[in-house]
């Protein structure tokens, strides 16, 4: 045993002591030494197949285009971050002639360009109505609606009067159909400038889904037009991919092996570089790796995949992801997943730290896996079409994870989206101290953060800000159980917390108003995904014994789950519901039984200042010093930090706490107070924040 931890002394010794740190610039030479700043390689990966384990690569200023693989030990480090970029965009060199109008082309044999960008600006594949990438969110600019006549396959709208003369077969239509939750590109089969047929093939099945699930059924929507019930979301669209739309400044479109650009007015091309997306991933690694860190480097319009469920500590630190993932097109849920390209990494031990995610097409970050750390991160400008699928942070736990002390904001669907798989992990997780706001704003059914079904494993979600969220801030879906939500903060949105389930829920110490309708709980009654906490109760009794307690909530309210809604209504019908439910499916919580200490109702007076425009939610008064305080007992059931006074802070308090990134990029202003976040959303919730390029068009 002695001589083998002599050994092992020995080894690490010797790997620390003959370490080497190499360089990298692009104007180095690769039959250079590679051992200064004055002696660099040129090439990324000649420079990592010299590496050993515990080496480092210092990159030197610039721009680097191309694929590598990496090793396992090794570290690569920018000199100096945000003046490094690797890249899956490269300069056109051809030469542009001049097509018609404001276009240009130039021949780019059968290379597939996914995105395109210009003095340093992303444009925009040819569509209509015409976009800059900086008014994506302005709904009125981003879409047209439909008109009566629209069906299966079938798109009317007084709005094609605009384009009436166009041919537009082969190009796209983006379509959000029936409820709206989803935006799917759909091939455009014929256009006779008053109807638009689009290809409807496997759309409306429950795996391909023409919104969200079963209501994309043809015979669902069938019911909604005989019965004029049609949901106000139905058919928003845009239409794209066709060179017969690129008619606009910044618009661009690739046929027969040309590239066709209309440069934004006032530019001359001769004199400004144009750089297309061509490399999906910079790095795709499908074999295991360990002990590697990326630091100060910035990746542009590319893509990174280490897929390898056996990856172990790898570790991203203050780098910029922007424009993640080059595909135009989400067609389904099937083919769209298939071709999205987040970031995206397997394993354990995984940290993200002091990372941006910014104008991911679809999800920008992808883990699988355990022992996973996301902090003091930003995601913003992510899936900007509003794929129901798509999310800002997807995480896929095995074991446990952290999400704590990041800034979401302006990203479509769920802003966090967490399943359990396989869970082996004996640490709680948490998601704390996030501030999140403006997610789903173009879809109609998402959340802040979302946790689609079965145990959290105890999760806590804690100290964050949700706000100005289109749908649920926090959502617990069907067959939900073991979770704790306490000291959030939830505002504007349409819904605070969500939480449905068979119970062992600890939902205490949060504030949440202004919301467009209450907060609700919904106890599962029947046996869904193979729980064995199903009571088959078909009374649907009120819930007295969850642990919902100091809580400050306009409204609370018990509701019968949306997939248990058809039992309810023949329990009703047969007189067997209990009495609080015989008017209706919801009632409004009070506290009794284990449900205590909370303020529900008005709030008028209670807080510092309760206007949006000057929003404060510290408590003024001992009116929030009636709660109940933690026990034993409680802790037992994983409820560990329940505060006497109700609500998420302490009476004047003086240092209250806050939540989200210690930093924004862009210079932008970091909101410090719940009403400067407020601001903060109003502010950007039809602006988009247009990602720097720093390096590679210059």
């Amino acid at each position: 045993m002695k001589i083998i931890k002599l050994f092992v002394f020995q080894f690490v010794c010797t790997t620390s002591l003959f370490a080497t740190t190499f360089y990298v610039s692009p104007k180095g030479d690769d039959a250079n030494s590679g051992t200064s700043n004055s002696q660099p390689f040129q090439s990324i990966q000649y420079a990592i197949d010299e590496m050993h384990s515990g080496d480092v690569l210092m990159v030197m200023d610039g721009f680097y285009f191309g694929f590598f693989k990496l090793k396992s030990g090794i570290t690569i480090k920018a000199v100096h971050p945000r003046e490094v970029t690797f890249s899956g965009a490269e300069i056109i060199e051809a030469t542009f002639e001049h097509y018609k109008g404001g276009i240009y082309r130039a021949p780019i044999g059968n290379k597939e360009i996914k995105k395109l960008f210009f003095d340093n600006k992303p444009m925009t594949w040819a569509q209509w109505p015409n976009l800059q990438w900086s008014e994506n969110w302005d709904a009125s600019k981003k879409w047209k609606s439909a008109t009566d006549g629209t069906g299966p396959g079938v798109l009317t709208s007084n709005a094609f009067s605009e384009i009436k003369d166009l041919d537009l077969t082969g190009g796209y239509c983006f379509i959000r159909y029936g409820k709206g939750n989803s935006c799917y590109s759909r091939p455009i089969d014929a256009f006779d400038g008053t109807i638009l047929n689009w290809n409807d093939t496997n759309f409306y099945s429950s795996k391909y889904t023409g919104e969200d699930g079963r209501r994309g059924a043809k015979e669902a929507l069938k019911t909604m037009k005989e019965s004029h019930n049609w949901h106000p979301n139905k058919s928003r669209f845009f239409l794209a991919g066709d060179l017969d739309l690129l008619d606009a400044p910044g618009e661009w479109f690739v046929e027969d092996n040309f590239l066709y650009f209309y440069p934004p007015e006032g530019t001359d091309l001769a004199k400004k570089k144009v750089m297309a997306s061509t490399l999906e991933h910079v790095i795709n690694e499908s074999k295991a790796l360990s002990d590697v860190t990326i630091e100060g480097i910035d990746f542009f319009a590319t893509s990174v995949k280490l897929e390898e469920d056996d990856n172990s500590n790898i570790t991203f630190h203050n780098s910029y992801f922007t424009y993640i993932g080059p595909e135009k097109l989400f067609e389904d849920r099937v083919k769209g997943n298939l071709k999205a390209k987040p970031i995206e990494v397997h394993g354990k031990q995984i940290t993200f730290d002091k990372c941006l995610f910014a104008g991911a097409q679809n999800s920008a970050l992808q883990l699988n896996g355990s022992q996973i750390t996301v902090e003091n991160c930003v995601f913003i400008e992510n899936n900007r079409h509003a794929n129901f699928e798509s999310r800002a942070l997807s995480v896929r736990a095995k074991g446990t994870y952290k999400i704590t002390r990041n800034t979401f904001f302006n990203n479509c669907s769920d802003a966090i989206n967490i399943n359990i798989n396989a869970y082996t992990g004996t640490q709680k997780p948490e998601v704390s101290y996030n501030n999140v706001c403006n997610a789903g704003l173009f879809n109609s059914d998402v959340s802040g953060l979302y946790m689609p079904i079965r145990s959290q494993k105890y999760l806590e979600v804690h100290h964050n800000w949700f706000h100005n969220v289109k749908g649920n801030a926090v959502r617990l879906d069907l067959a939900g159980k073991e979770l704790s939500v306490h000291h959030n903060v939830f505002w504007e949105s349409k819904r605070g917390i969500n939480i449905e389930g068979y119970g062992g829920f600890n939902i205490y110490n949060n504030t949440s108003i202004h919301n467009e309708v209450g907060n609700s709980v919904t106890r599962n009654v029947f046996n869904h995904t193979g729980a064995t906490d199903a009571s088959g109760d078909l009374t649907f009794p009120p819930i007295s014994d969850w642990n919902i307690k100091n809580n400050i909530f306009d409204i609370l309210q018990d509701r019968v789950g949306p997939r248990e809604s058809q039992a309810y209504r023949e329990s009703k019908k047969k007189g067997i519901v209990h009495e609080a439910r015989k008017k209706r499916s919801y009632f409004n919580v009070v506290n009794r039984g284990t449900i205590k200490g909370n303020v529900f109702g008005k709030h008028d007076g209670l807080f510092v200042n309760d206007h949006l425009e000057h929003l404060n939610l510290i408590p003024l008064h001992n009116k929030t010093h009636e709660g109940e305080r933690q026990t034993e007992e409680l802790e037992k059931q994983e409820l560990c930090c329940l505060d006497a006074f109700q609500g998420a802070y302490a009476p004047n308090e003086q240092n209250p706490w806050t939540a989200g990134s210690s930093w924004l990029p862009y210079s932008l202003a970091i909101p410090k107070t719940i009403s400067e976040s407020e601001k903060f959303a109003k502010k950007y919730k039809k602006a988009a924040i247009v990602p720097e390029i720093k390096s590679g068009l210059k």
